[in-house]
Formats: C-alpha cells, sequence, structure tokens
C-alpha cells in the first residue's frame, strides 16, 4: 500500500443516506472509497441520515466505525429543513474544507448553502435517474462552488447538453482485479443476477421471465439471484409457481468476498435495466470474466458492452435475453472471445486503482479553492426551494409556514374563524382569496 500524508489532504466530510442491509452500488462503491482513503491517512468525517426505525441498525454505520473512521448518524427527518440545518451543524462541530454529498436532496440543498460560504464540493451524478438530473437543476453545483463529476461518459455528457455543467468530470466506478476467472461451463451454464431485487429501474420481472424462459431452452441453465430487495418475496413465489426453484436460485444478501467466490463460478451475468449509471456488480463480474448479456439502454451499458465482443446486447424483451444465453452455452468460442475481452477492459480501464486516483484529483483542486471559515450561520428558518416536479411523490416534504397551517384549519375546519382570520380593517376578504389559498398551499398538507 502506498502511504500518502494526511497533511496533504484537509478534512473532507461525507453525506449519505443510511439502511439496513443496503447492498445499493453506490453505497458500495463509497463504502470502499472511505475505508480506502481511510487506510491511506486521509482526514474523513462522515455524516448519515437513517430512514430506518434504529441507527444501530445501519450496515455502513458498523463497517466504518470498525474501521476507525468518525461518523455522526441521525435519522432522517419528515423535513428537509431539519436535516439541512443538521447537516450545518454538523459542518460547524468537524469544520471540514472539502464536501462529498450523496444521493439526498438535503445534503445537496446543504451544499449548495454551505458553498456560497466558501465550501467547495462535488455533486456525483450516480445513474440517469430523472432523480438526480433533478437534483442538479435545483442545486447547480458551478452556481454554488460546486463541480459535477459523472459515473460515466454518457452522463457527462448530458449534463453538458443540460448546461448543467461546463466541465463535469467523469470518474467511473473502479473494481478490484481478482486473481480467480470465470471458465467456460456448459454443465451447468450459470446465469446471475447481482443487486437490489425490485422492479423500479432494476426490473426484476424481465430478469426472471428471461431466466425461467432460458431454463424452459435448456435444461443445463442454472440462475443465481444475489441481493435482496422489496421485490424478494413475491419474486420467489412467482419461481415457485412456475415450478423453477429448483433452477433459479435466490442467494440473499452476501457479503463481498463470498459474492466474488459466488461469480467466479458463473458463466454469464443478467442485467435488465430501465437506466444505469455504471453497474458496481456488472464491472466485477467483468474483472472476472463474467461475460454480461445486458439490456441495451443509453447510460454507461455502451461504454462497457460492444456487441458480440465483451458482451452481448439485447432488448427489454425477456424472449431476446433467453436466446442470448441459449447462444452463449452453445458457443463456447464466442463465450472466451468476450470473457477475454471483457476482463481486459476492466483492467485497463476500470480498475480501483484508476477511479481512486481520480477522485484524488478532485480533492486536490477542491482543496485550492477552499476559502470557508467557522462557524456557518445556521438560519432559525432554513429556506428550500419547491420540489422539482420530477421529484414529486418522492421529495421530502417542507416544513409548513406556521401562519399557512392557521389559514389552512381556518380554511377547512371553521368557517366562522375564516372570516375572523381574514377580516382587514372593517373589510372582511371574499371567500374566493380562501380557495386561492388553499389552492397555494393545499399540497403542503396532502
Amino acid at each position: 500500500m502506498n502511504f500518502i500524508n494526511r497533511h496533504k489532504y484537509p478534512l473532507i466530510a461525507f453525506a449519505h443516506y443510511s439502511k439496513k442491509n443496503d447492498i445499493g452500488g453506490v453505497t458500495t462503491w463509497l463504502q470502499r472509497l472511505l475505508l480506502r482513503m481511510h487506510s491511506d491517512n486521509i482526514p474523513i468525517v462522515v455524516y448519515l441520515l437513517h430512514s430506518d426505525a434504529d441507527v444501530e441498525e445501519s450496515t455502513l454505520l458498523h463497517i466504518l466505525r470498525e474501521a476507525g473512521i468518525s461518523v455522526d448518524i441521525d435519522m432522517q427527518s419528515p423535513y428537509i429543513e431539519e436535516d439541512v440545518s443538521s447537516i450545518l451543524a454538523f459542518f460547524n462541530r468537524h469544520q471540514p474544507q472539502i464536501f462529498f454529498p450523496q444521493c439526498l436532496e438535503s445534503t445537496y440543498h446543504t451544499a449548495g448553502m454551505a458553498g456560497q460560504y466558501g465550501l467547495p464540493w462535488a455533486m456525483t451524478i450516480h445513474s440517469d435517474d430523472p432523480v438526480y438530473w433533478a437534483f442538479a437543476e435545483t442545486v447547480v453545483p458551478e452556481a454554488n462552488n460546486g463541480w459535477m463529476v459523472g459515473v460515466s461518459d454518457y452522463i457527462c455528457k448530458k449534463a453538458v447538453q443540460k448546461g448543467l455543467a461546463n466541465q463535469p468530470k467523469s470518474i467511473p466506478y473502479g473494481v478490484s482485479i481478482f486473481e480467480n476467472a470465470a471458465s467456460f461451463s456448459d454443465s451447468p451454464f450459470r446465469v446471475v443476477f447481482c443487486g437490489r431485487v425490485v422492479e423500479e429501474q432494476k426490473r426484476i420481472s424481465l430478469v426472471l421471465a428471461a431466466m425461467s424462459q432460458a431454463c424452459c431452452l435448456d435444461p443445463r441453465i442454472e440462475c443465481w439471484i444475489i441481493g435482496n430487495g422489496d421485490e424478494m418475496t413475491i419474486s420467489r413465489d412467482w419461481v415457485n409457481e412456475h415450478g423453477l426453484g429448483d433452477r433459479i436460485i435466490f442467494l440473499g444478501r452476501l457479503e463481498s468476498s463470498a459474492v466474488q467466490s459466488k461469480l467466479a463460478l458463473c458463466q454469464t451475468i443478467l442485467l435488465m435495466s430501465d437506466y444505469e449509471g455504471l453497474p458496481v456488480a456488472l464491472l466485477e463480474a467483468m474483472a472476472m470474466g463474467v461475460v454480461p448479456i445486458v439490456r441495451s439502454i443509453p447510460s454507461g451499458i455502451p461504454e462497457l458492452v460492444k456487441n458480440n465482443e465483451s458482451g452481448l446486447l439485447v432488448d427489454d424483451t425477456p424472449e431476446q435475453a433467453a436466446n442470448a444465453i441459449v447462444r452463449l452455452l452453445n458457443h463456447p468460442q464466442l463465450w472466451l472471445k468476450c470473457s477475454t475481452t471483457s476482463q481486459s477492459l476492466i483492467a485497463e480501464n476500470y480498475s480501483e486503482e484508476i477511479s481512486y486516483q481520480r477522485w484524488l484529483n478532485v480533492i486536490s483542486e477542491l482543496s485550492n479553492r477552499s476559502t470557508i471559515t467557522y462557524p456557518i450561520a445556521i438560519p432559525k428558518r432554513i429556506s428550500v426551494p419547491p420540489a422539482h416536479p420530477s421529484l414529486v411523490g418522492r421529495a421530502q416534504k417542507r416544513k409548513p409556514n406556521i401562519i399557512v397551517t392557521l389559514l389552512f384549519l381556518a380554511i377547512t375546519k371553521n368557517q366562522s374563524l375564516v372570516h375572523n382570520c381574514f377580516k382587514v380593517g372593517r373589510k372582511v376578504l371574499p371567500k374566493s382569496f380562501c380557495h386561492q389559498l388553499w389552492i397555494k398551499y393545499g399540497k403542503f398538507f396532502s
């Protein structure tokens, strides 16, 4: 391990969400980055906002603290303003010189506010999910002393096209280069899905349908599902109902080392997502020579998978994915070609070391821009803009104004109080005014 002088770097803060048994790609990437930085004596501090019932159930919290990393954790508030205030207080306690917010709307609003005080920061766009673009449009990094980082060239180009960044930094996820490598086998020929067992984004229903059809086409095919998620139970039930419980096997959430061991026993990895950034599980599988069969989507995938060269591209139909699986099974030379190309591609362009050095470069450049002085003044009332249209139903609530709350109660519960509330001098505001208030502010109470 190369020793890095900690005095070369200022204190760096990260903020991220926290859940029990979180196996998401962003959390996996962040955990590895933080552990590597800590092992290289780079000063870091982490703030976690926990969304489950008990903060002690946070998997990431225990992993980081056991490694000796300083971590503050709080329950995520129902209101975004309270979380912004908590993160600002975290800044004042630790006084970082650089900030890397992740995934939560509140962390980006805080970054934008602190950026105005001289704290440089970077927003990482982890996928082509509309939510990330909504965050970037709400708090434009380059207008608030920040930078934008994309995990794929596609994301960086899209950010420029949208006018959200002039010079975004492209830093793909990096993975370890393993000694273990997959080898061809037709007894069984194993297909693996590795990730969150959910319908949104990952389209687990398409994955299972493709696996089911492939199993029906050839008895030598066996499938593994590695991971957990909201659709786990319904997915198991679906497989059992189709009589494929012994062919499509759910392995659940596994530790990183166990995942690598299982991947080495597989021949192909299947991905049918609606959108991605640069999937960590796909990178790890390709690093071991597991051949990808992936749905052709714009973000990230074309940078990794060249059809018939480093894997097979398919459309969104289970039939085409199933036929691609059988094709690789029946053509060992094609499998070997794609496997070898995949390994070389990852080793040359997507290694953990390459990614890590790019992050150190960003940190060095941001540290030169830091002019922050502490403490940051925390307003008694935090003001954040209304939720972006793309975040409706997914955004954290805004704290309602107490005056608006009283007006709402008056309008909905006591008509006589309405008249008392809206008396101006000797005049009473027309009822239509009450109706207009409901149109404007009713969304805060839904």
